[in-house]
């Protein structure tokens, strides 16, 4: 896909006039469907249910929950952002009371419809609801300090929405925890390009993060290297944890996982600041690309 018609794609008529879907982080669904969905094959060893679509209203719910939050807590710091216009704050759309009613039905709905499950599926929503309030809340504001951001995205995203999925069929002891360690890194991965495209607005107003800290350069190294992590680390379990290890896995997935490190150096070049369209492209290619793979190797694990 050359950059002209990436640009038109993402300035097409679908992604401006639909703001209040960006605005409750519908783009970014997928983000938490994949770890969640990931957790529930490896535990029931089903490829859909149910239960499945359930959990994933609830994951939707509370990304938009998350979303919605963000947008809250950095209404200052939008309104001098132009990549922040489509936020409906920003717009004057709507305003801080009904952002934050709309917050709390979103954030309690998630809550209620967890009881559907079981305790320990609805202890693990209540830390990334916790979460979710360190990341964006003065005083703690995870966002804002380097390395707790990141720690904080990984844990909810590669530890406990997985962790979520699996509870609502196996006991938590038996997490495999080897094997979502590397769904952690590939998520971080993804995180780490977020940062860097941001550090010159970042440093402009004095808004600290690990990029703006270590560099977008260093931060676009970073996110190589979680990929190479997840790589190895899932390659790695495959001989420890749940499979158990067959050849005809490795053949269809290990090649896959190999060439995943390539197109992440093509797509997300680690050697500069990025641009947002860069990101943007990088992002949507590899995620694809994770996620094909992925799909043939939970498709051929299963049979």
């Amino acid at each position: 896909m050359s950059n002209q018609t990436f640009n038109r794609l993402i300035n097409n008529q679908l992604f401006t006039r639909f703001t209040w879907l960006r605005f409750i982080g519908f783009e970014f669904w997928m983000v938490g469907f994949t770890p969640f969905f990931i957790g529930y094959v490896v535990s029931s060893r089903e490829l859909y249910s149910f239960d499945l679509l359930y959990g994933f209203l609830i994951i939707a719910l509370l990304t938009s929950s998350t979303f919605v939050l963000n947008h809250i807590c950095d209404i200052d710091l939008d309104k001098k952002n132009p990549r922040k216009e489509f936020s409906l704050l920003v717009r004057g759309t709507i305003d801080l009371r009904t952002s934050w009613f709309l917050f709390w039905i979103l954030q309690l709905t998630c809550i209620i419809l967890s009881f559907y499950f079981n305790l320990e599926f609805l202890y693990c929503i209540l830390g990334l609801t916790i979460i979710s309030f360190l990341y964006n809340v003065e005083p703690f504001r995870f966002k804002s300090k380097p390395g707790l951001d990141l720690l904080s995205n990984g844990i909810s995203l590669g530890f406990l929405i997985p962790l979520a999925a699996w509870s609502i069929d196996q006991p938590l002891i038996d997490f495999p925890k080897l094997f979502f360690l590397s769904t952690i890194c590939y998520l971080l991965a993804l995180y780490c390009p977020t940062m860097a495209v941001d550090v010159e607005f970042d440093r402009n107003f004095g808004v600290e993060t690990f990029a703006t800290k270590f560099g977008a350069e260093f931060t676009m190294k970073l996110s190589w290297f979680f990929t190479i992590c997840g790589v190895l680390i899932l390659l790695f379990s495959g001989y420890f944890e749940i499979f158990p290890w067959n050849y005809e896995l490795f053949i269809w997935t290990g090649w896959l996982l190999i060439l995943e490190i390539i197109v992440h150096y093509i797509y997300l070049p680690i050697y500069s600041q990025p641009s947002y369209n860069t990101v943007a492209k990088g992002s949507i290619i590899l995620a694809t690309f994770e996620a094909t793979a992925t799909l043939i190797f939970l498709v051929i694990f299963l049979s």
